[in-house]
């Protein structure tokens, strides 16, 4: 059919706030599914006749059925028997086993009580002992749904052991009969430069890579006539672009490494899917967006790099990805030049990445946008301020993911990296690729921060104790502070163990710690970009107390309630005296220096 892709009708209904359907963001879609480590690793622990139940928990949308619908695809591909099936699960045997599913374990299905459903399903559990028998289960159950069930019913003592101990003991190692997968600890990317994260798959798999799904083929021009004009194909075709594409790409999980390192939202699949959707296709059928076209419509806002900072969306993922706008990070070189400059004007030109397959379909946009600004400081039309505001943000969004680093470095212009609104970025992520701190360099810079943060200022002393000021001396003239041995402190990152051999794990903060571990400083991004401008002289504001410093106060409340051998004390922020015991027991007084 002329004009028309029949696929993106389809991806369109991954948006979770699509206009059609949002029928694609639940279920299993055999044209889209990566297969990710589960399948590596976890589907041959399945079908391992030792292996009795795999429980698989994690977030709504974290991919959980559509995992076990794949695994079940395979076994049925392989000449499995199928002897029932449902909406919530499926029963078959495959070499003398047999295996059961149960897409969710905490819902109530088809009348039947939630208690009851799972009953059924672990009547094989019961016991003091591990089960025995030619079967496989799999369930998929939140985990606090996993803990009210069998923790609360004493006819699962094995079972309920070995659960209590997964929910509570760090590095436990279940039985060999039993797998355990938490998807919450999954990451959709990585900080490396290769394309195998899970971002990476599933752009391979939307943008049909290898084209051996045909999924772009309508879009020839021999097809459409408004190939040189549509936004969808300019956004596939310029992540396809062997040259511009791996940069697009890696800038892309640049931003949504920032979303994971705030720890504000765990992104899971379906976001994932969802929001790819969006910045891809946006929300409009072959139609719509080809009326809009006809109609003279503005569809700058739906190219890619406007795309993925909309405000206007509901959808979760662009909401956070909005918060970190690169129009909203100022450099007075960077904007004069926009100002100045039309997006035909060589000098602008010269200052992305050349390719081979030049796209134009966003030029007639970004002209008539620079084309009708307002001609002077007393021109008020205030559409035209629109279309001035548009544009510079345009200009700055694609010179972000399209920018070409080196033209930008000698024309003494910011870096794709520097117009994120983290300075901190790349040493945070350092850090959580290598889990190393050499020489103890990043434990002695968060230890002076903290330690300034509570107004010890002198930096030999703040970098070499943690010094907590004590809650009694807050009306005190004299400031009185815990300080407690920066040695006796590490920084460090979550291991979930035995976990990593099935899911991609990336962490997404930095723990700070006494040696005992007895309490711990979550620290995301965030933090971590605040207590770096502390230790550089920066006094937060209230607003950034607030927002920032809840896990440091716990923290502090923590480790305060603990013993100290040495207290500093100050009546001028300046002169520093340190009392601590001496070995025939009597208290010394000394003056701190540096």
């Amino acid at each position: 059919m002329k004009n028309h892709n029949p696929h993106l009708d389809e991806f369109l209904r991954f948006y979770s706030q699509s206009d059609t359907s949002t029928g694609g963001t639940r279920g299993y879609d055999p044209k889209t599914y990566v297969e990710t480590k589960l399948d590596e690793k976890l589907t041959s622990a399945i079908f391992d006749p030792k292996t009795k139940l795999v429980i698989l928990s994690g977030n709504a949308g974290d991919g959980k059925t559509a995992y076990i619908q794949h695994v079940e695809a395979q076994a049925k591909a392989n000449g499995a028997t199928v002897t029932s099936q449902s909406d919530n699960g499926t029963s078959f045997t495959t070499a003398a086993v047999s295996f059961q599913t149960l897409y969710d374990g905490s819902q109530d299905f088809e009348g039947t009580k939630n208690d009851d459903v799972l009953a059924k399903f672990f009547g094989e559990f019961e016991g003091d002992h591990a089960p025995t028998g030619n079967f496989t289960k799999i369930i998929a159950i939140n985990e606090g749904k996993l803990r009210d069930f069998i923790l609360g019913k004493t006819e699962y003592k094995w079972l309920g052991k070995q659960v209590h101990h997964y929910l509570n003991s760090d590095g436990f190692v279940p039985h060999e009969s039993l797998i355990f997968v938490n998807l919450n600890s999954r990451s959709v990317v990585d900080t490396g430069d290769s394309v195998s994260s899970i971002l990476d798959k599933l752009l391979d798999r939307l943008l049909d890579t290898a084209d051996t799904e045909g999924f772009w083929k309508p879009c020839s021009v021999e097809n459409c006539a408004f190939a040189d004009r549509c936004y969808v194909k300019y956004n596939v075709e310029s992540l396809r672009d062997p040259k511009k594409g791996p940069i697009i790409r890696l800038r892309l999980k640049r931003l949504l490494l920032a979303i994971h390192f705030r720890k504000t939202r765990h992104i899971t699949m379906r976001d994932l899917r969802s929001i790819l959707s969006f910045i891809l296709f946006n929300k409009s059928t072959c139609s719509q967006l080809q009326a809009d076209l006809d109609g003279g419509n503005s569809v700058i806002d739906r190219f890619y790099y406007n795309a993925v900072f909309n405000t206007q969306e509901n959808d979760r993922l662009a909401q956070l990805l909005s918060q970190l706008d690169v129009a909203g990070v100022s450099n007075p070189k960077l904007d004069n030049l926009i100002n100045f400059r039309g997006p035909d004007d060589p000098e602008s030109r010269a200052l992305f990445i050349q390719s081979e397959h030049v796209a134009t379909a966003d030029l007639p946009h970004l002209n008539f946008l620079f084309n009708n600004r307002p001609e002077g400081t007393l021109d008020t039309d205030e559409a035209r301020r629109t279309n001035a505001r548009n544009y510079h943000a345009s200009f700055r969004r694609k010179l972000y993911f399209e920018g070409d680093e080196s033209k930008l470095r000698d024309r003494g212009l910011p870096i794709p990296s520097e117009l994120l609104p983290y300075r901190q970025f790349d040493r945070f992520m350092q850090f959580i690729s290598t889990k190393t701190d050499p020489d103890a360099k990043l434990r002695d810079l968060l230890t002076l921060a903290i330690s300034k943060s509570e107004r010890i200022y002198n930096e030999t002393v703040g970098r070499e104790k943690l010094c907590l000021r004590s809650g009694g001396s807050r009306r005190s003239q004299t400031k009185a502070f815990y300080a407690f041995p920066a040695s006796d402190f590490q920084v460090t990152v979550e291991d979930i163990g035995r976990q990593a051999e099935y899911i991609e794990y990336l962490p997404n903060c930095i723990y700070y710690r006494p040696l005992d571990k007895t309490a711990s400083l979550e620290i995301p991004i965030d933090l971590f970009e605040v207590l770096c401008r502390i230790h550089e002289g920066y006094v937060p504001t209230a607003s950034e107390i607030q927002t920032f410093f809840l896990n440091l106060d716990m923290f502090k409340r923590r480790l305060t309630c603990r013993p100290s051998d040495r207290i500093i004390l100050t009546d001028d922020d300046t002169t520093l005296f340190e009392v601590s015991p001496t070995p025939d027991l009597n208290l010394a007084m000394t003056k701190l220096g540096g």
